[in-house]
């Protein structure tokens, strides 16, 4: 019994180091894509933040793609 419980305690660890890795996985993936739009965006002198707004929802999809393929293959 004492191991069982102790079986489940490292798994519940384990699964949330490895989560916790893909939440930050996401949010470097996300934050690199719209400091290259905003630097983009500086760059242009623009007044309207377009390429920071467009490479952050691809930064968004990318991380999204790379979450699900990396749950798919686990399983």
């Amino acid at each position: 019994m004492a191991e069982l419980q102790n079986n489940q305690n490292k798994n519940k660890a384990t699964n949330f180091a490895k989560y916790s890795g893909i939440a930050f996985q996401m949010l470097a993936t996300i934050g690199v894509f719209s400091f290259i739009g905003y630097k983009i965006d500086e760059n242009r002198a623009g007044s309207k933040m377009i390429f920071t707004a467009i490479l952050g929802l691809v930064g968004v999809v990318v991380s999204l793609f790379s979450v699900i393929r990396s749950l798919n293959k686990e399983k």
